[in-house]
């Protein structure tokens, strides 16, 4: 066998084979007698035609054939020779046979991982800084606040309307350029940026029964949608006025919401910011020593682990606006593609760069890295059941990638271990909004 490797980028090379009558001729003689033996040929018994005749009525099916057995094995063995490490398949661009001769030509495409210059001064003692936000009293509060709005009642009031009120209008819309004007019926919380300004400006102060009308010229804004620009006249008449009613805090109100009393609803929702903040400052340091590595580093990305990243965050992205509600068939599927590209793209870098972490610190999963992970899917979608979870993702084939995820989780633990960690204050808007 001849072959010939070149690189065509950081992650592609093109490999051409050249397998000589010696190679070519072994392996066709059996693929011809495989075939030979269901083989329907004029004047010869299944089984029984030569090896010539069966070369010429079946010679695409020897083709086939050769590219699963002789091929596969000779690319195998240049793939071993020069320490290549594959990412998919390679993928046959050229194929070429001579039966009379017994030869071959093929070309083909590799995708390999790339060679990251890594080293570890690159990643050892990187700096950060993390906001250390003072969990307590305050945020409980806040919390129980917003669980008061979700569980409020709106009473209707005899008075005139104000900014908190609901309030329920009839409308007609007349713009300028449209004939027709627009009638309708809408609630809106005053306040909440539902009504244009002008609109609501004149509903404030009205009584349920009155009416009310107002012209103005919309602005050049966004808000104003297809009428910015335009004279505007609204009518309306107000039908009701309600105004907020905020259930009292106490332990029935605890309860509707599955806490046992008062005490234990402030005591569990701590808790539950507490792990929220620690959660957030860890992913806040992790993305900034990923951050500072990908400055550092040149991280090639193979074209075939893109793509797959960006099905799969185009995927999510579009279960996550269905169930937001939004129409994701009114969306041009190109559109979400290169929406995620860039993070995908990102995905992909820190995915390499990580294992690259693990290479050089020697970090290895084992089979109770495994095991733990595989028992928080089971809890998590199996009922418990790990032999099941474990029987269910070896019939997909997963359990590589999980061990991939788990190793890539490591090296990033490490990371952070290496890394040196500052705790600041809030910046100072924040400590403002907080405030307010």
């Amino acid at each position: 066998m001849k072959y010939q490797l070149t690189q065509e980028s950081p992650v592609i090379y093109k490999l051409t084979l050249e397998l000589e009558q010696d190679e070519v001729q072994p392996a066709v003689n059996a693929a011809a007698k495989e075939i030979g033996k269901q083989a329907k040929i004029p004047g010869f018994r299944p089984g029984k035609a030569p090896v010539h005749v069966v070369k010429k009525f079946y010679a695409q099916e020897i083709k086939s054939a050769l590219i699963n057995t002789l091929l596969a094995q000779k690319i195998g063995e240049v793939i071993e020779k020069e320490g290549l490490e594959l990412i998919g398949e390679p993928r046959l661009a050229e194929f070429d046979v001579d039966l009379k001769n017994n030869t071959a030509k093929a070309v083909v495409i590799l995708e390999v991982k790339p060679q990251i210059e890594l080293k570890p001064e690159d990643y050892k003692g990187i700096e950060v800084k993390v906001q250390k936000r003072a969990v307590g009293e305050k945020e409980v509060e806040r919390v129980i606040e917003g669980l008061r709005n979700q569980a409020a009642q709106w009473k209707e009031v005899e008075r005139e309307a104000k900014e908190g009120d609901l309030v329920e209008l009839e409308y007609e819309t007349a713009v300028e350029g449209i004939e027709e004007p627009q009638k309708g019926e809408v609630a809106v919380v005053l306040g909440a940026n539902q009504l244009w300004p002008e609109v609501e400006e004149a509903v404030k102060g009205k009584k349920a029964g009155e009416e009310g009308e107002v012209e103005f010229e919309a602005p050049e804004d966004e808000k104003y949608g297809d009428v910015a620009g335009k004279k505007v006249k609204v009518k309306f008449k107000v039908k009701a006025v309600k105004e907020k009613e905020l259930p009292e805090v106490n332990d029935e109100f605890a309860k509707r919401f599955g806490f046992e009393s008062l005490e234990d609803m402030k005591k569990r929702i701590l808790e539950d910011i507490e792990i929220a903040e620690e959660t957030r400052e860890q992913e806040e340091i992790e993305d900034q020593i990923v951050d500072a590595l990908l400055k550092k580093v040149d991280v090639p990305v193979p074209p075939s682990m893109l793509e797959l990243e960006i099905q799969a965050q185009a995927q999510n992205q579009l279960t996550r606006l269905a169930q937001a509600g939004f129409n994701v068939n009114q969306l041009n599927p190109q559109t979400v593609v290169e929406m995620v590209r860039p993070t995908a793209e990102k995905t992909v870098k820190v995915k390499l760069l990580l294992e690259k972490v693990a290479e050089l610190e020697g970090i290895e999963v084992t089979e109770e890295d495994l095991e733990e992970e595989i028992k928080k899917l089971a809890d998590a979608a199996f009922n418990g059941d790990y032999v099941l979870a474990r029987k269910s993702l070896e019939e997909r084939g997963l359990i590589e990638m999980i061990k991939k995820d788990i190793l890539r989780q490591k090296a990033l633990d490490r990371l952070v271990e290496l890394a040196k960690i500052e705790e600041v204050e809030p910046e100072k808007e924040e400590k403002e909004g907080d405030k307010e």
